[in-house]
């Protein structure tokens, strides 16, 4: 089989874009909190692939028998003509694979297994990879938050904005102090959708993250 020919372009296709598929199907449903790079997704959607290459040639070896050449992978999809179930096979292992890694990036796994690393080589608790600004509100149970006019709003951060992206807070349970008034005073607002521009600092009153 030539090098270029139509045959060996149509298996790359086969081997390569599944991963692509998975990294889609786990960006989407692990809502990822940070822009990736186009390297970084190429080198996790080439990672995938080979897992779910894997995955595919061990069933087809233990179902169909063994595969050791590239005439034997295109004899898999035409035996002699089109077969759409292989296909189907690598779509399947496509979204499951991608199904997992959404649902580990979702239950924030990563962070989990980062802090566990942290832990075994000594590094500290103080050091983070992102903007405290994420870290800190991420386990803030409730917050008081100075803002440019005067004001002083005190409340639990339900929504925070990521790295990278402009920074807004959504309050839930806020009580407001303004200059003209003395205490504080209940919100009507369900929720207060704060920006940045109108933040001066941030108070951290109630947090898990800084429990002893």
């Amino acid at each position: 089989m030539a090098l270029l020919s139509v045959q060996n372009l149509l298996l790359s296709l086969l081997v390569i874009v599944p991963g692509f598929i998975s990294t889609h199907v786990a960006v989407s449903l692990g809502v990822i909190r940070e822009d990736l790079s186009k390297w970084r997704l190429l080198i996790v959607s080439l990672t995938l692939s080979l897992i779910v290459d894997t995955l595919f040639f061990t069933s087809v070896q233990v179902f169909a028998g063994p595969v050791s050449t590239p005439t034997d992978i295109w004899g898999i999809f035409f035996t002699p003509r089109f077969n759409p179930l292989p296909v189907a096979l690598i779509l399947g292992y496509s979204g499951g694979v991608g199904l997992i890694a959404g649902i580990a990036l979702a239950a924030n796994l990563h962070e989990s297994v980062r802090q566990w690393i942290w832990t075994q080589v000594g590094s500290g608790p103080h050091r983070k990879p992102w903007e405290p600004w994420e870290m800190a509100l991420d386990k803030a149970n409730r917050i008081q938050l100075q803002l440019s006019d005067g004001a002083v709003v005190v409340g639990a951060p339900h929504h925070t904005s990521d790295d990278d992206k402009e920074r807004q807070i959504l309050l839930k349970n806020q009580e407001w102090n303004f200059q003209a008034t003395d205490g504080f005073e209940k919100s009507e607002a369900d929720a207060e959708l704060l920006f940045e521009d109108d933040i001066m600092s941030i108070s951290i009153i109630d947090s898990d993250e800084f429990e002893t």
